[in-house]
């Protein structure tokens, strides 16, 4: 029986492509990201991807419906840039098995269209509260580093494992063949959507595939998402002198 399965309503159109992926994750940057971008560059819908692996639930909709948790694929040909491939989705697989599963049918994708390149999207939790959040980069090699520091991408951060979907195929893509670059938004972790972080990955990746981005439909998620952190962080100073008074010791050790 197959587990997970692409179905796609019509052949892809574009050619030598860059691939972008964004699921469902920490603050939800990667599927905010890649959504955001498929909805303002008129990106065509192309096909599905579902699988057993994904989280047993269904999706309950603005208007009071379900929806199937599906990763959904986009295409955008453009005329005098190069055509893009878009991945996002609600959720990634809930086992270690279902991971490189999805991951490699989208990885069969990847090199059917010969993508000149794979980006993945996602976020880094820190723990705490994340004023100004950085962009942390990883890639397949070492040289092209450079130009994404022009960009605003750091590569001067603590990341030692990009878990899921994400990761996966920047290390499948670089065991075939692929040149590839993860860009990370520095979050909280402990917000479900994080707009603030979303627009600075955004800027980032509008640059590295040449579109542009109209960020008014962020601007208010952003300030919400804004006083929220200021309110924990408000909290957070208030526990503080009572935390280090009961313990003794104003270094917790830990982040939480």
């Amino acid at each position: 029986m197959e587990t997970t399965r692409i179905e796609l309503e019509r052949e892809f159109s574009v050619e030598n492509p860059i691939f972008i992926e964004g699921l469902a994750g920490i603050g939800h940057i990667g599927r905010n990201v890649v959504s955001y971008i498929a909805d303002h560059t008129g990106a065509e819908k192309i096909g599905e991807i579902t699988s057993h692996h994904f989280p047993p639930f269904a999706m309950v909709t603005d208007d009071k419906t379900v929806e199937t948790i599906k990763n959904t694929i986009y295409e955008l040909e453009r005329e005098d840039k190069q055509d893009i491939v878009l991945l996002e989705g609600n959720a990634q697989a809930s086992t270690p098995e279902g991971h490189h599963e999805v991951a490699t049918k989208v990885m069969d994708i990847v090199e059917e269209l010969e993508a000149s390149q794979i980006i993945t999207v996602g976020g880094y939790g820190q723990g705490d509260v994340v004023e100004n959040p950085e962009v942390f980069g990883v890639t397949t090699d070492k040289d092209s580093q450079e130009e994404y520091k022009d960009l605003g991408v750091t590569f001067e951060h603590d990341v030692g494992q990009i878990v899921g979907v994400s990761g996966l195929l920047l290390g499948m893509g670089e065991e075939r063949g692929f040149d590839g670059v993860c860009v990370l938004g520095e979050t909280p972790g402990f917000l479900l959507s994080d707009p603030k972080s979303t627009e600075e990955v955004l800027k980032v990746v509008e640059q590295m595939i040449d579109v542009e981005i109209d960020y008014s439909d962020l601007d208010e998620k952003v300030n919400e998402s804004q006083d929220i952190l200021k309110k924990v962080q408000n909290l957070k100073q208030s526990e503080s002198p009572k935390q280090e008074q009961s313990s003794g010791n104003t270094d917790l050790g830990y982040i939480g």
